[in-house]
């Protein structure tokens, strides 16, 4: 099972989660933001798959979102793309959103559960070769 190829880096591979009926939430957030906030995020999506494994990109631009699951988002201004990594060397966009606040609203936490679940779905799809 794979997503749709985002961008081929030099390290990593970066692809949309679709899920089982091929809807890639995140896909359809990106195409609908203005092209300056396209770019961005391809920006700092190229940044991180063509850098050497361990590289950290900065907080401003990538943090963890979800220490126990292991949810990361990349940060073009006040959007979010919520993304894990997995075997492979990929990372898979799960959702996004505008950022609401400084800090994460209980709409913000409802997206990052629903990114969870996404991340659940796509690695059990995987495990059953789908």
């Amino acid at each position: 099972m794979r997503g749709t190829l985002y961008y081929q880096g030099k390290t990593f591979t970066v692809e949309w989660y679709r899920d089982a009926a091929g809807k890639s939430l995140a896909k359809d957030y990106y195409d609908d933001l203005p092209e300056e906030d396209q770019h961005r995020l391809d920006d700092i999506v190229a940044s991180m798959a063509d850098s050497p494994i361990g590289t950290r990109l900065p907080k401003t631009l990538y943090n963890e979102e979800d220490s126990k699951n292991k949810i990361y988002a990349f940060k073009p201004r006040d959007h979010r793309f919520f993304n894990f990594m997995t075997v492979g060397k990929r990372i898979v966009i799960l959702n996004a959103y505008r950022k609401h606040a400084q800090q994460m609203t209980k709409k913000d936490l409802n997206l990052l559960e629903t990114a969870v679940s996404a991340k659940n779905d796509y690695l059990r799809r995987l495990q059953q070769g789908g």
